[in-house]
């Protein structure tokens, strides 16, 4: 959805080409929202900031309790949920959003990075998982991939 290298109308009649000059100008379209799901205040936020810089709108909650409520007239276009929640576990979360959600891409997250875990959670709905600590990288390419899972 991104525009490169293309004239944009301005106002004023005139066109003007993207150049490094003008990036303060640019607007970058939002990429989709993005359920984040996640009980460590500090590890939510950090997501929010990088989500919001990749240009995601973020929708930041504590608990699976939360996220349901927070999606309940909403679109979500991905999620990013931690696997072990307090109170609904987030892998009951996951296949609830996969019922709900079913083009959304669902990136499951835990310490307990494993291969028991990987495959625990795409089992449930999950199209990709990824071990904490989060690598900015792999979630930038998870968020990005299209949703190829077979439920």
């Amino acid at each position: 959805m991104s525009i490169a290298n293309e004239e944009l109308p301005i106002a004023t009649g005139h066109t003007r080409s993207r150049t490094r000059e003008d990036d303060s100008l640019k607007l970058e379209p939002v990429r989709g929202s993005v359920l984040i799901v996640e009980d460590d205040p500090a590890h939510r936020e950090l997501l929010v900031e990088l989500l919001t810089q990749w240009g995601y709108a973020p929708l930041p909650v504590g608990s699976a309790e939360e996220a349901e409520f927070a999606v309940r007239n909403k679109r979500m276009d991905a999620a990013i949920v931690d696997v072990f929640l307090p109170g609904r576990s987030g892998t009951n979360l996951m296949t609830r959003l996969r019922e709900k959600f079913p083009q959304a891409v669902l990136i499951g997250v835990s310490a307990m990075s494993d291969a028991s875990m990987a495959r625990k959670c795409k089992g449930l709905g999950a199209d990709l998982f990824i071990g904490k600590p989060l690598a900015p990288e792999k979630l930038a390419q998870a968020l990005q991939s299209r949703h190829t899972s077979w439920h």
